[in-house]
């Protein structure tokens, strides 16, 4: 489904209209992809259930595609534009070549470029909502702020290291 026909419910807010919206574009790529394939691929399930710093994730093996609605929400527009077809992109690539495609290899490139029409990137320009709780840590040259689950990670023996320094990074609290 094209993007402007979803103009009307873009700045509604709320998340079963953004849902319906996203899970249409979805579809509509793999309807693109069916087409440049010839072939009928499974359609993933979707939802908002993406927290944290990701702008969404699949989920190759249940076939699940979920988004972050914070980031939906900064520019619904570009969100629908480039994270929705780099997702279905994911699931599309996992369908015909299984676990032995990269990530963001060949594979996922080129159907981005050539069955999407969009410039391959793994990166998203959208903000990150700040964590609930922050734990300092600090180097020889810097203060660090972990979230929960990097503290936790630092408590069962995981080791970061400052790539400036060099140095180990220390929890202070």
């Amino acid at each position: 489904m094209p993007l402007n026909s979803h103009s009307s419910l873009l700045n509604n807010g709320s998340n079963i209209d953004t849902l319906t919206i996203v899970t249409n574009k979805v579809h509509c790529c793999f309807d693109k992809a069916d087409a440049f394939f010839g072939n009928t691929f499974n359609r993933p399930t979707c939802n908002l259930k993406q927290r944290g710093r990701a702008a969404g994730t699949a989920h190759l093996q249940k076939n699940e595609v979920r988004f972050n609605v914070f980031m939906y929400s900064q520019n619904p527009e570009e969100f629908i534009s480039t994270v929705v077809p780099h997702e279905a992109a994911h699931i599309i690539v996992f369908q015909i070549y299984g676990s032995s495609a990269k990530p963001h290899g060949k594979e996922w490139q080129a159907v981005m470029l050539k069955v999407f029409g969009i410039k391959p990137n793994r990166t998203h320009c959208f903000d990150v909502p700040p964590p609930k709780q922050v734990f300092e840590y600090f180097c020889d040259c810097n203060r660090h702020e972990f979230t929960k689950r990097r503290h936790t990670k630092v408590q069962q023996g995981v080791l970061y290291i400052c790539k400036a320094c060099k140095a180990s990074l220390q929890f202070k609290g």
